[in-house]
C-alpha cells in the first residue's frame, strides 16, 4: 500500500502538489474564521438547580427546600452525585451525572422530577428551576455602568428593559448576571400604628391588595350570531388608585389602603450591590452557552454593545465595557503560539539549510510543517472540535516531530540522486526517487507511531485532567500522522520535480561545509567513546538515577501559574454582614487597589444575583481586578501587592487568583479554597 501510494504520487505530482495548495488555501482560510477558547469543555456533566426562597432563613431553607429536591432527584439514570448549599433566601443543587451521558437528557429528567415538586414547597417559595446550560469558563465579558446624574433605580430600569434584551439576542450568550442597581416595585408600606388604631391584621392588608392587583378574565358572552369577550377594566395600576382600595368598612367609614400604609414606587429588597472604581453602578457578567466559543460570543457582544454608545452618551452613563475580558487572554496566546511557530518554522529552514546546504532540499522539507499542522486543524475543525489553547498548544509541541519525516525522506532522496550522477548508466529520476524513498520508509512509519503512541496515555486520563488534555494529546498524534502522510505523498513528488533536474547541486562530491567540518570533531568525540566505554556508560546510569530522585522529590501542581493580566479577589465578612458595609469595605480596598502601578480597573460586587453561578450572602465580595498589558514578573508583583493589602486589612478573609485557575478548582471539588471541610 505504501509503495502504491509513492508511485501514485511521483507519477502524478501535479495532482498530489495541487491538493497540497488547495489543502494549504482552505485550511488557512478555516483557521482564520474559526472560534477559539481558552479551555476545552472540562466541566463534568452536571444540572444547576436554584430555588428563591424569599425570607426563609438557611436552616429553613435547608430543610423545606433544599431536602426535598435532593430526595425528589435522587436516583435519576446516570447520576453520580448530588451536592448543595442552602443559604438565607435560596437553594442551590447540583445534580452530577455520568461522564458519557447527554447533558440535554439530564437537563429533561431532572425538569420532570422538578415539575411534580413545586406544590409540595412552602407558600411563598418559588419554582425550582435549573440554571441556564453555561461553558465551562462560564463568563465571556464582564461589563459595568455608572452614573453621577442618574439614579441606581434609572440604571437598573435602562440594563433590565434595553441592555440585557439585546445582549440575550446575541448567538452563544446563555444568560447575564445583574449585580447592583435598584429594581423598581410598587410598594405598600404598612403604617404599623395605623394597623392598630384601625384593629386590623397585616393579612387583611395583603388580602385586600390582592384581590385589587390580580388579573382575572372575564369570558363572553354570545347572541344569535355575535361573540363578545369581556374585559375587566377599573383595576388599579398606579399608586394614588391602590390608595383608594377598601380595606374594611367600620362604623359606616371606609378603610382604605392609603388610612393604613404609604404607597409608593421605591427599590425592592436587594439581594446584591456593585461597584466600579469605588462609584456605586450595575456590574453585569455575560455568561456563554455550551459549546459557544469565548473568542466569538465576545466580538459579537461587542459589535451589539456598540449600538448603546449614543445612548450611553447623551444620559451621562459611564460605561465600563472591558472589566473583565476572558478573550484577552486568548488572543494574546494566540499572537504568542503564532510569533513561536514562525520563528520555529525559520530555525527549521536554517538549519536544514545549514547540514543541507541545499535551499531546495530545506524548502522541501520545510513544507511538512504548515501542511502537516493546516491538515491536522481541518480535520479537527470538520470533526466539532473548537480550537482552544490546549489544541494549538499540541500542535506547537508538534512543530519539532512534524518535519522529522520529510527531513528523512528528503536527505535520502538527494543523496541517491547524487550517487545515481555517478553511475555509469543513470536510473531514470522517477525510479531513484521512488527507490529512495522506500528505503526509508519502514523507518520513517514505525518511528512516527511510536512518537504519536507516546501521547496515548494522554486520551485515557479521567476526570477534568482527561477533558483539559485530551484535546492537546489528540491535536499531536493528528500533527504527526498528517506529517507522515505529507512524507508519503508530498515530499516524494516535490523532490521529483525540484531535485531531479538540480544539475548544479548534484554534481557536487564534496560534503556541505557544516558536515565537513563536524566529522573530525565528531570521530575524535567517538574514538574518545569506545576507549572510556566503562566509564561513561557507568557515569550516565548514575545520572540517570540521580534525576530519577530529584524528579520524585519535585513539587508539583495541576496547572502552572496562568498569567491572564487579570485578579479575581474574593473577601468574605461576618456572615450576617450588610450589603452597605461590604460596599464600605469594598470602596476602602479599591482605593488602595488603584493606587497599584499596573492596575487598569476594580469592580466590585456583593451578594449575589438571580440565577447566578455565584451564590453567596451579603457579607461575601468579589472584585475584578483588570491590569495594563504587563510581563509575567510585573503581574506577579502586582498579585503580591495584592495581598499585602489584604493582609493589612482588618475583619476579612480573602483569596487572590486567575479567572482559569479559579474554574478548574471549582469543577474539582465546588470550592476555590485548597482544604474544605464540609
Amino acid at each position: 500500500m505504501l509503495s502504491t501510494l509513492v508511485r501514485f504520487s511521483i507519477r502524478f505530482y501535479g495532482v498530489v502538489i495541487a491538493l497540497a495548495l488547495i489543502l494549504l488555501c482552505y485550511g488557512s482560510y478555516r483557521f482564520s474564521n474559526a472560534g477559539l477558547d481558552i479551555f476545552p469543555e472540562f466541566s463534568p456533566k452536571q444540572v444547576l438547580i436554584q430555588t428563591e426562597a424569599p425570607g426563609l432563613s438557611a436552616e429553613q431553607v435547608e430543610i423545606l427546600v433544599t431536602q426535598a429536591i435532593e430526595t425528589s432527584i435522587s436516583g435519576l439514570i446516570g447520576m453520580k452525585s448530588i451536592r448543595s448549599e442552602s443559604i438565607q433566601g435560596l437553594s442551590i443543587v447540583t445534580a452530577i451525572f455520568a461522564e458519557d451521558s447527554d447533558i440535554y437528557r439530564n437537563r429533561q429528567l431532572v425538569s420532570e422530577r422538578l415539575n411534580s415538586i413545586s406544590s409540595k414547597l412552602p407558600e411563598g417559595v418559588e419554582a425550582p428551576i435549573p440554571v441556564p446550560l453555561s461553558s465551562s469558563s462560564a463568563t465571556v465579558l464582564t461589563i459595568g455602568l455608572s452614573s453621577k446624574s442618574k439614579s441606581l433605580l434609572d440604571l437598573r430600569s435602562l440594563v433590565d428593559w434595553t441592555l440585557v434584551p439585546r445582549l440575550l439576542a446575541v448567538p452563544g450568550v446563555a444568560d447575564v448576571n445583574i449585580f447592583g442597581g435598584e429594581t423598581q416595585q410598587l410598594q405598600i408600606q404598612i403604617d404599623p400604628i395605623q394597623l392598630h388604631r384601625f384593629n386590623l391584621a397585616v393579612e387583611d392588608i395583603v388580602h385586600a391588595a390582592k384581590q385589587a392587583g390580580k388579573i382575572q378574565g372575564g369570558g363572553f358572552i354570545e347572541n344569535d350570531n355575535q361573540r363578545f369577550t369581556i374585559q375587566i377594566s377599573g383595576q388599579p395600576t398606579n399608586p394614588e388608585q391602590f390608595k383608594e382600595i377598601i380595606v374594611s368598612r367600620q362604623k359606616g367609614i371606609n378603610i382604605t389602603l392609603g388610612d393604613v400604609s404609604h404607597i409608593t414606587y421605591a427599590a425592592e429588597p436587594p439581594i446584591g450591590a456593585a461597584q466600579i472604581k469605588g462609584q456605586q453602578g450595575i456590574v453585569m457578567m455575560v455568561i456563554g452557552q455550551f459549546g459557544a466559543n469565548t473568542l466569538s460570543v465576545s466580538k459579537n457582544i461587542e459589535a451589539a454593545l456598540t449600538e448603546f454608545d449614543s445612548i450611553f452618551k447623551k444620559q451621562d452613563i459611564d460605561f465600563y465595557s472591558h472589566l473583565f475580558r476572558p478573550a484577552d487572554y486568548i488572543e494574546t496566546s494566540l499572537s504568542n503560539l503564532s510569533s513561536h511557530l514562525l520563528m520555529g518554522g525559520f530555525f527549521v529552514v536554517a538549519v536544514l539549510y545549514l547540514f543541507l546546504f541545499n535551499i531546495r532540499t530545506a524548502l522541501i522539507s520545510a513544507t511538512a510543517i504548515p501542511l502537516s499542522l493546516i491538515t491536522a486543524i481541518i480535520i479537527l475543525l470538520e470533526s466539532g472540535v473548537n480550537l482552544n489553547i490546549m489544541v494549538l498548544g499540541g500542535l506547537a509541541i508538534a512543530l519539532g516531530e512534524v518535519v522529522d519525516d520529510a527531513i528523512i525522506d528528503t536527505e535520502n532522496i538527494y543523496r541517491r540522486l547524487r550517487e545515481n550522477r555517478l553511475l555509469t548508466h543513470p536510473k531514470n529520476v522517477a525510479t531513484v526517487v521512488y527507490e529512495a524513498s522506500m528505503e526509508v520508509r519502514s523507518s520513517v512509519v514505525y518511528a512516527s507511531f511510536i512518537v504519536a503512541l507516546a501521547f496515548v496515555p494522554l486520551l485515557t486520563l479521567s476526570g477534568v485532567a482527561g477533558r483539559l488534555f485530551s484535546p492537546l494529546g489528540i491535536s499531536y498524534i493528528l500533527a504527526i500522522l498528517m506529517s507522515l502522510l505529507v512524507a508519503l505523498t508530498l515530499t516524494p513528488a516535490l523532490c521529483f520535480v525540484f531535485l531531479g533536474n538540480d544539475q548544479k547541486s548534484l554534481n557536487k562530491t564534496q560534503d556541505p561545509p557544516l558536515i565537513k567540518w563536524i566529522k573530525p570533531h565528531y570521530q575524535t568525540a567517538l574514538l574518545c567513546v569506545t576507549t572510556y566505554f566503562k566509564w561513561i556508560v557507568s557515569s550516565s546510569i548514575i545520572i540517570c538515577l540521580i534525576s530519577l530522585l530529584t524528579f520524585l522529590n519535585l513539587d508539583n501542581k495541576f496547572l502552572p501559574e496562568l498569567r491572564e493580566g487579570h485578579y479575581i479577589v474574593h473577601t468574605t465578612s461576618i456572615p450576617g454582614t450588610s450589603l452597605k458595609e461590604s460596599i464600605r469595605i469594598g470602596s476602602h480596598l479599591t482605593e488602595q487597589f488603584l493606587k497599584i502601578p499596573g492596575v487598569e480597573s476594580v469592580s466590585q460586587w456583593a451578594g449575589r444575583a438571580e440565577r447566578g453561578a455565584d451564590t453567596f450572602g451579603s457579607h461575601y465580595s468579589e472584585y475584578e481586578v483588570r491590569l495594563t498589558p504587563l510581563s509575567g514578573s510585573e503581574q506577579q508583583q502586582v498579585l503580591d501587592q495584592l495581598r499585602e493589602i489584604l493582609n493589612a486589612f482588618p475583619g476579612i478573609l480573602y483569596e487572590a487568583n486567575t479567572f482559569l485557575t479559579e474554574r478548574v478548582d471549582e469543577t474539582i471539588s465546588g470550592y476555590t479554597s485548597p482544604v474544605v471541610v464540609n
